[in-house]
């Protein structure tokens, strides 16, 4: 029986407010790893906020007990204080908004043993910036503004207005009005009459008899629109091998995905990446292992499919030097039946070799390469 893990449906993001405290507004949906709303499911939560990067420091960070409503839906406030807030790390008060990125992070803890899953992690666009307002310094500001200070430079509409030179607007005919450069173009490139009447012609022919089709659609798009499933996974932790031992590599972060799933093996490991939508995958990987030993270890690394190995997808690597880290690399096409699943495989000489990621870097400045990175994409 396939595992569940809850994945959530972020529905909104914003500024609340709550009997005067100030606080993210998060609500969510949870859903199983096929998708499935959870109802009335009680869970734990943990939010972090980062500065500056997905790796910076944490600067804040609360854990949360929840429990969904029938429609699998629940909502909390971060930073404020609530009755299901169990811990709280650093002071959300203090985070001043208008210095640097910030970025969120969410993971769950669906069987509330305090051991949490990162379902996913993003920017901060546009939500918590409204805070940036407690810290605008114009409360004793006289007179009237320049436009270099930010100003208007006038102290009444009427002469906003005519700065503006919007004064007389709405006494000037439609035709006299001015338009656009970018309004002018599109209505040069407007259809004439006589084209729109024909081509509404051809149209309703076409429906009235059923003729579109898949080759005329092509042909007039020039491409065949279909959709689109694919996901984007990594780890960032350093992952250990047992020698002479399959070992399922874990999949903890989720940069993309459209209808795929990361799934939980028997032992509640993170290794299984689930499928909603049957077709042919193309699927991609790429690893990072580190070998202190003097000698070489030889890498075997191959793909799962619904627990059994599948055939020709073994790729065999040797390491380099002592502490040179290795990039390996590989891809299979593979035939995906609707919430089948797939796994990565790796096997070691040598129990001391491991996946290792590369923090960022600096001189000139570089981004962090993950342990373990994979892509899946629906091509049929």
């Amino acid at each position: 029986m396939k595992q569940l893990v809850l994945i959530l449906s972020v529905l909104s993001c914003q500024i609340g407010l709550s009997q005067n405290q100030k606080g993210i507004a998060f609500q969510a949906v949870a859903r199983s790893s096929y998708g499935v709303i959870m109802p009335n499911k009680q869970m734990q939560i943990r939010i972090s906020l980062l500065k500056d990067t997905l790796d910076g420091n944490i600067l804040y960070q609360e854990i949360k007990s929840i429990v969904t409503n029938p429609l699998g839906l629940f909502s909390i406030l971060i930073g404020a204080e609530e009755p299901t807030k169990i811990i709280t790390m650093g002071n959300f008060e203090k985070i001043n908004w208008t210095t640097s990125s910030y970025f969120i992070r969410v993971e769950i803890d669906p069987d509330n043993r305090l051991q949490f899953i990162r379902i996913g992690q993003q920017q901060i666009q546009y939500a918590a910036y409204a805070f940036s307002a407690d810290h605008v310094l114009a409360e004793n500001v006289e007179g009237v503004l320049s436009i270099e200070q930010g100003g208007t430079s006038v102290n009444n509409l009427s002469a906003f207005k005519l700065a503006l030179q919007i004064d007389k607007v709405n006494n000037i005919p439609d035709s006299a009005k001015m338009v656009s450069k970018a309004t002018s173009l599109a209505l040069n490139n407007k259809l004439d009459k006589k084209d729109t009447v024909n081509l509404s012609n051809r149209i309703n022919q076409k429906l009235n008899k059923g003729e579109i089709s898949r080759l005329e659609i092509t042909s007039s798009l020039g491409f065949t629109p279909f959709e689109m499933h694919f996901g984007a996974f990594s780890d960032t932790t350093k992952q250990f091998t047992i020698a002479n031992t399959a070992t399922a590599i874990k999949w903890r972060d989720t940069i993309q995905n459209s209808q795929l799933y990361i799934g939980l093996n028997s032992s509640l490991e993170p290794t299984k990446l689930v499928v909603a939508k049957a077709g042919i995958y193309l699927v991609q990987y790429a690893l990072q292992v580190s070998n202190p030993m003097i000698t070489n270890d030889e890498i075997s690394v191959w793909i799962r499919r619904n627990g059994a190995a599948y055939t020709n997808s073994l790729r065999q690597f040797l390491t380099g030097a002592v502490g040179v880290k290795n990039i390996f690399s590989g891809q299979s096409m593979i035939p995906l039946g609707e919430d089948d699943y797939l796994e990565l495989l790796i096997s070691t000489k040598h129990s001391q070799t491991q996946l290792l990621k590369t923090s960022n870097l600096s001189n000139p400045s570089r981004p962090a390469t993950p342990s373990a990175h994979i892509m899946l994409f629906r091509i049929q």
